[in-house]
């Protein structure tokens, strides 16, 4: 079955695991301990020690809570589930399932690094996305569309405020037009990566963070940073990162996340969220901390 599931074994279980086999996990099934279900594993959460050591690893498994539902009814793939993350702190306590998999043609993982104030690693966690929106589908049906050498708006959706706005598609000369940007200023949570503290779970009608937490130092505000990226000529995955630093005197939690791109049409703003996350395990950044969260967009060639 792969790379053995004694992983903890292989390199000592209070060392990091290496995120190649943290990747290498996510792409496994098991039947879930409290629910029975075949889940493919969501999450992979580490906390670390002064010396950097783990001092605790938890397995996340993204199931449905059907438990009070009769039997035929809890089959019916149409009823809406409540999504729930199952906890497991041993991988012993799964029981892998063989199944063929060909592998996602696009997949999104979402890394949270988690550090103190004296910056120093303290918690890592990497999740695969909850999904894309139905923004994302919009803006590809725009830029598709577009008219070569021109400009043009095919198609709408809201906003992050919740006003319906044209996709914009393409730049052409005076009439400023942007489109798909993500790369926001410091200082700045209009865009980009954001970060909240709802934990509603995604539906069609998504089009914004539940509960955005606003840019600044007073409380319950946290410092958006500069976006960082990575990605080059034949690569298959797409980086985006960003750090975020709490001066509010006081720990914030996140608990969800997304990733927003604005749209520039000769001076009017749109936002638009593309990517939205509810983390299978809220993270607390204490006051004089910061976390990056990144996004790996990846595609899979065959």
């Amino acid at each position: 079955m792969g790379t053995e599931l004694t992983t903890e074994r292989a390199i000592g279980a209070d060392r990091p695991l290496p995120e190649e086999q943290v990747f290498d996990l996510l792409h496994r099934y098991f039947i879930c301990p409290y629910c029975g279900n075949i889940s493919r594993l969501f999450a992979v959460n580490e906390f670390y020690g002064e010396d950097g050591s783990v001092i605790g690893r938890e397995y996340h498994l993204s199931c449905y809570d059907v438990e009070d539902l009769p039997p035929e009814e809890a089959r019916n793939g149409t009823l809406p589930f409540r999504k729930v993350h199952h906890r497991v702190s041993d991988l012993g306590e799964l029981r892998e399932v063989a199944v063929k998999e060909t592998g996602d043609n696009v997949e999104v993982f979402l890394h949270v690094y988690n550090y103190n104030a004296g910056g120093r690693l303290t918690q890592r966690l990497i999740q695969r996305s909850d999904s894309f929106l139905p923004n994302f589908s919009g803006m590809l049906y725009s830029q598709f569309t577009c008219p070569f050498n021109g400009y043009g708006a095919s198609g709408s959706g809201p906003t992050t405020s919740g006003a319906n706005e044209v996709f914009i598609n393409d730049y052409y000369g005076w009439l400023e037009v942007e489109a798909f940007c993500t790369n926001d200023s410091s200082n700045d949570s209009s865009y980009g990566i954001q970060v909240g503290t709802g934990t509603a779970a995604n539906s069609t009608s998504t089009y914004a963070l539940a509960a955005q937490i606003p840019n600044g130092t007073t409380s319950g505000q946290l410092v958006y940073g500069l976006h960082s990226y990575s990605w080059s000529t034949g690569a298959t995955s797409t980086i985006v990162y960003r750090l975020f630093s709490n001066s509010s005197d006081a720990s914030i939690t996140v608990n969800e996340v997304g990733l927003v791109w604005a749209s520039n049409y000769s001076g009017n703003p749109y936002r638009f969220i593309m990517l939205r996350d509810v983390l299978s395990s809220p993270v607390t950044i204490a006051n004089g901390a910061s976390t990056t969260f990144q996004y790996t967009i990846s595609i899979t060639v065959s």
